[in-house]
């Protein structure tokens, strides 16, 4: 009974505390919504979505008012969404892009970069199948002793046909 009531009242504090933030309150006013309907986490990022003027971010933020509880067994349950939160927040349907690529169509939406945001949209950024080999001052030079093109194989590549050329000297 006695653990009843201590469990009991820490409920009470908790949500007296959770009600009564003015951390939150405060981000709320800013934003121009209820408190009780956000986290704080999703008060920040509505402000910033606010800021620049990211008109999508800030009706998918809208949308998850009330949603700001979260349990621990929900934890793991947010992978899964990420792409769609992420695409949803780009402005594109979910399963597209990759995340990585629907990080950079927000940054270049939000940079107002219609070069970039056009690029990946377009599907340019894999037009090859095979990202860009990034040649290095040190991959150019193994490259260069072994008489090849750099940007034709990736480092691994170069060190197995080094270690066969100079394995087979000895």
């Amino acid at each position: 009974m006695r653990t009843l009531m201590i469990s009991a009242a820490a409920l009470a504090l908790t949500a007296g505390f959770a009600a009564a933030n003015p951390g939150t309150d405060q981000l709320a006013a800013q934003a121009g919504v209820s408190a009780n309907d956000y986290t704080q986490t999703q008060l920040i990022q509505l402000l910033q979505a606010q800021q620049d003027n990211d008109e999508a971010r800030v009706r998918f933020i809208m949308s998850q008012a009330g949603e700001g509880a979260v349990s621990r067994s929900d934890m793991g349950a947010g992978v899964a969404s990420t792409d769609a939160q992420l695409a949803a927040a780009a402005g594109v349907e979910p399963g597209r892009f990759t995340i990585n690529e629907l990080q950079l169509l927000i940054e270049a939406k939000r940079d107002n970069d219609t070069q970039m945001t056009d690029f990946i949209l377009s599907g340019q950024n894999r037009a090859n199948g095979k990202p860009a080999e990034v040649v290095t001052p040190g991959k150019a030079q193994l490259a260069a002793v072994l008489g090849v093109d750099a940007s034709q194989y990736t480092l691994t590549e170069l060190t197995a046909l080094y270690d066969q050329t100079v394995g087979n000297r000895s």
